[in-house]
């Protein structure tokens, strides 16, 4: 996903007119003061429409999400962060307790919905778009829509599967580009509605987008929330899909999954502009450990699990710098994009959801011994003739030490205990425990009287 700079000024101006046209949580979506123009006259033409496009990807790939709060928050709930030294809006998540109160939440909770606001205006206005490009256009939207839900109904809601109908409550749905309060719906309501609009988008979406969400995309992310859901076959599908393309290779090495541009492996990334767009800096001013210690710093009993024999994945923890202190590596460049859908993930994706349904065990055995090659130089690979249950455990265990610092540890918690009640959390939490959901921020609550509240602390 590339910026355009021109674009990125002019959406701010059409957005400020847009977030304040509704009534009830209007101020959620509040953006900066700025000149206004009408509605008619921001959106008369392709060019209006593609703005908030823009607007909307900027949303996704800024501070509130993939460049910063979406990784931080999952890893703060999660168990690989050292949050002894953490205060404020850090410590009260790091210790499960999360409550109405806290900028940093409210923030991550309102942007993200200023995102589903004008990917929900994008599709609004369809009409003004040329019939040439307009089925590409509704599906970037329908694409970002249910990206942000999924993100947020992952750290907001219990997982898919917290019980057997899934009615747990989950998120506000939010479908049209208006400003007023909604209620929450189940989870498996939100699950529905993501997975209809990324199937809508993998049908309309084009086959190479030059840096934009495409079909393959769609099909990537498919496959993330059907793994989420524990739907083997349908993770199993989608990431087939994408990786037998062979578009996509795996990078040789670590230095280029977070690089300007080097890797080979990403389906969606964030694009890193110098001097127009710069992503990652809020990761940045939180886990870069060049300069100075970081404010998110991660245990030793995380340092010790990659800090292994022959494995070159110890590179992305420091512990020698900062003595006593454990200092994530992998954000400690200048600049660089942000893989959103990679081809690691699909694999260990595939791998996994291939030993869960007992099915194609070869290519599963490949998938892990490709990630484990890279990852110990040949040095160390699962045999051929593994059971489904040894290419699940070590599965697990690349996913757990390939993207530390990442923010999916939170969801794999979660997803294994609602695959079969297993706990896996290092800090000692059961994977259900109301903690490990994030409390709903007071604005959002204060605009409907009857928003459900999550249920608060009770983790340890």
């Amino acid at each position: 996903m590339k910026f355009n700079y021109k674009n990125i000024i002019k959406v701010v101006v059409v957005l400020a007119v847009l977030a304040g046209t509704g009534t009830g949580c209007k101020k959620f979506l509040d953006s900066p003061p700025a000149s206004k123009l009408p509605e008619e006259e921001a959106l008369a033409d392709e060019a209006g429409v593609r703005t908030i496009l823009t607007g909307a990807y900027q949303i996704v790939g800024g501070d509130f999400m993939f460049g910063g709060r979406t990784k931080i928050m999952s890893e703060l709930v999660a168990d690989q962060l050292d949050g002894t030294q953490l205060s404020g809006d850090f410590g009260e998540t790091f210790q499960r307790k999360s409550s109405i109160f806290g900028e940093y939440k409210r923030d991550l909770y309102t942007q993200s919905y200023q995102g589903i606001y004008r990917a929900n205006t994008v599709l609004k206005y369809l009409d003004k778009v040329s019939p040439a490009n307009r089925d590409n256009v509704e599906g970037q939207a329908l694409f970002i829509r249910a990206l942000i839900h999924f993100e947020l109904v992952k750290l907001f809601g219990q997982p898919y599967g917290f019980n057997a109908d899934n009615s747990q409550f989950g998120i506000p749905i939010r479908l049209t580009a208006t400003a007023e309060s909604k209620v929450r719906s189940t989870v498996k309501q939100v699950y529905d509605q993501i997975i209809a609009d990324l199937k809508l988008a993998e049908t309309k979406m084009l086959d190479n987008n030059a840096g934009f969400a495409d079909k393959w995309a769609a099909k990537g992310l498919l496959a993330k929330v059907y793994f989420q859901m524990n739907d083997f076959p349908n993770a199993y599908n989608y990431a087939n899909q994408v990786i037998s393309t062979n578009k996509y290779l795996l990078d040789a090495t670590y230095e280029t999954r977070f690089s300007e541009g080097l890797s080979k492996e990403s389906v969606f990334q964030i694009i890193s502009t110098r001097g127009v767009y710069e992503a990652g800096g809020h990761l940045r001013d939180n886990m870069r450990s060049t300069f100075t210690v970081p404010t998110i710093r991660f245990t030793k009993a995380t340092f010790d699990l990659v800090n292994t024999p022959n494995d070159i994945r110890k590179a992305f923890i420091d512990g020698v710098k900062y003595p006593g202190l454990y200092a994530l590596t992998k954000y400690n460049k200048d600049r660089f994009n942000i893989p959103v859908v990679y081809l690691t993930e699909l694999k260990l994706i595939r791998a996994e959801s291939a030993a869960e349904s007992n099915t194609n065990l070869d290519v599963a055995i490949k998938d892990v011994n490709d990630i484990m090659n890279r990852a110990y130089a040949g040095a160390k690979t699962i045999p051929l003739n593994s059971s489904a249950a040894f290419i699940i455990t070590n599965a697990r265990l690349e996913r757990n030490l390939e993207f530390i610092g990442e923010g999916v540890r939170l969801s794999e918690i979660k997803r294994i205990g609602a695959r079969g009640g297993e706990n896996v959390d290092k800090r000692g939490s059961v994977w259900n425990c109301p903690g490990f959901i994030l409390q709903f921020p007071q604005e959002e609550m204060a605009t409907n009287l009857n928003f459900q509240r999550n249920p608060e602390g009770n983790c340890f």
